[in-house]
């Protein structure tokens, strides 16, 4: 009697009657597990935004952080710049070059002595040239070569002694018609000093296309590399430097290893996680089933028919269904499933079944009268008391009707008078509990408990 045994249907019995218990559980599980990981991201989130932000930090720690930024930034700006513009992007050794020659004449037939062309017209032509003052001409031709203040790089003009000089233009397949558009200019320029010294000629003699090293552009373009070398190694330096809350900080001005900080950032957004509420849903409905199984483990109230025989150390004298309860469809299921009652078919003869098996064994043992013992009188055991009384009669043997035995003390008294009894109860409604302590008042008082017999409020016909 202290151990007891629970089948998996008569848990699943309970687990339907208990259905609101586990949905109750599985949504305030699911509740509070989804809400407190909406509190605890919010929580994050506050302090991550307070290191991001930087008012945790000093006011030397913050400069520190923003001159890194400023360096960063620049660097980043620079290298973007450099990934589209022409210097980066051709072979300084191996760029094919359209190159026109020109001569200056100051009169027909006489040349301009070299000291006056450098000193002066071809000065100013070279630096027109040279300095990329012809871009802000070349952009009224086409917008698109304002955008690279690298341009100049692919422009040269060198002296060639004499008067004679030369314009060189480096191929770029963006601009597939800079020579020309370079040349446009340049000409155009030419004239702009004709006009201004009219006795100056200035005449092309030779073009085409050629492969030179470009030392000016390979030289610019180490000194590009070289700085942007540098400044990625500064604010990295400094980056690795910094304290974690400045390293936030530097990350909240620039950017700097977004890659690796948006999931991060992504998961510490405070919204509400219907994973969670999933999660904390199935951790409801598990510990719902749990604690029925416990409930049902712990219960007094009678589960199986095992809980008279076995449980309770008693003859199974049979089951007994009754019509005075409400038909429920699913729980008359279950009990036939699990009770095996289905070769009643109608309740009269759940009654007689019952009747036949009690007279029997009192014929054997020489017994005409016994009592009811019952925990609880219900409607249920009252009805199928009255119904056994009647088949019993015929049988000869005379049921007393002291099924209010656990409420009433005479009905004990006249329990004891009687010597024999029989147990009637209803299974889950009777008092497994109280039905042991009955047992064991008559196991003192020397009345024989011959058996039991179950009822079930639930009719079969």
């Amino acid at each position: 009697m202290n151990g007891r045994r629970i089948s998996i249907r008569s848990l699943l019995y309970y687990m339907l009657r208990k259905l609101w218990l586990i949905l109750a559980l599985a949504a305030i599980f699911g509740l509070l597990l989804a809400g407190y990981k909406y509190k605890k991201d919010k929580a994050s989130n506050a302090a991550l935004k307070k290191e991001e932000t930087g008012s945790n930090l000093t006011e030397s720690e913050c400069s520190d952080v923003e001159n890194a930024a400023l360096q960063y930034r620049y660097a980043m700006e620079t290298e973007a710049y450099l990934n589209t513009s022409p210097l980066l992007q051709i072979n300084s050794k191996e760029e094919e070059q359209v190159i026109v020659e020109y001569r200056m004449l100051l009169d027909t037939g006489a040349e301009l002595s070299t000291g006056t062309v450098e000193n002066a017209y071809l000065q100013l032509l070279r630096s027109y040239i040279n300095d990329g003052m012809y871009i802000s001409d070349l952009t009224q031709i086409s917008h698109d070569y304002d955008k690279h203040a690298f341009l100049k790089e692919l422009i040269w003009c060198n002296n060639s002694g004499g008067g004679e000089f030369t314009l060189g233009v480096i191929r770029f397949p963006q601009y597939p018609k800079l020579a020309e558009d370079v040349r446009t200019v340049v000409e155009t320029y030419m004239e702009k000093l004709m006009k201004e010294e009219p006795r100056l000629k200035i005449t092309p003699m030779k073009e085409g296309t050629v492969f030179l090293y470009d030392a000016t552009t390979d030289s610019a373009q180490k000194s590009t590399y070289s700085n942007m070398v540098s400044y990625r190694r500064a604010y990295m330096n400094a980056y690795t430097g910094f304290t974690a809350a400045q390293q936030s900080y530097f990350r909240y001005l620039t950017g700097y290893m977004k890659e690796d900080t948006e999931e991060e950032v992504k998961d510490t957004k405070p919204v509400f996680s219907w994973k969670f509420l999933v999660v904390g849903a199935v951790v409801g409905l598990a510990g719902g089933v749990a604690l029925c199984f416990i409930l049902l483990f712990l219960s007094s109230k009678h589960a199986t028919p095992s809980d008279y025989s076995e449980n309770l150390g008693l003859r199974n004298f049979g089951l007994i269904t009754t019509k005075g309860a409400k038909r429920h469809p699913v729980r008359e299921w279950f009990m036939k499933k699990e009770l095996k009652t289905s070769l009643f078919d109608s309740d009269e003869e759940s009654v007689e079944y019952a009747a036949v098996r009690i007279a029997a064994y009192c014929d054997n043992h020489g017994v005409d009268k016994i009592a009811v013992l019952s925990s609880d009188s219900t409607d249920a055991v009252q009805s199928a008391v009255s119904d056994l009384t009647s088949a019993l009669r015929r049988q000869e043997v005379d049921l007393i009707a002291t099924e209010k035995v656990g409420k009433d003390s005479r009905a004990l008294t006249e329990l004891v008078s009687t010597g024999q009894c029989i147990l009637v109860e209803q299974l889950r409604g009777g008092n497994r509990l109280k039905a042991a302590e009955l047992l064991q008042f008559c196991k003192e008082n020397d009345v024989d408990v011959i058996g039991a017999v179950g009822v079930m409020g639930a009719s079969v016909s």
